[in-house]
């Protein structure tokens, strides 16, 4: 199914976060929304253009996007494609009672506060 929307989850490497975005801001000539999760970094590129799965998947891997979350995507037609988490939630469960352990969302570092 096209889209318009591009989604890159960077984690653990912030060489590779810069990479990914210096890469997106050549290609698109645009700068990407930026959110700072627990983990790592989220690019959000919206194109004024629709682009096959073909193409998206090409983007995503030269834009550095985490490979199992790329194999996820493509191993199942009926799973939704490009599934960021806007926030976490760890949570421990005790004889029945449950208690969160933590919560957090990602920081906006550049762009608009919802997507």
């Amino acid at each position: 199914m096209p889209t318009n929307r591009i989604t890159i989850d960077v984690d653990r490497s912030f060489f590779r976060f810069l990479v990914s975005l210096l890469r997106s801001i050549i290609i698109f000539r645009k700068i990407p929304i930026i959110r700072k999760t627990s983990k790592g970094f989220h690019l959000i590129i919206y194109l004024p253009y629709l682009i096959s799965n073909t193409q998206m998947l090409k983007y995503r891997k030269l834009l550095l996007d985490d490979e199992r979350r790329i194999m996820l995507d493509f191993s199942s037609r009926f799973k939704p494609k490009q599934v960021l988490f806007d926030e976490k939630i760890v949570t421990e469960t005790i004889n029945g009672r449950t208690t969160i352990l933590k919560y957090s969302k990602p920081t906006y570092i550049y762009g608009r506060g919802s997507t």
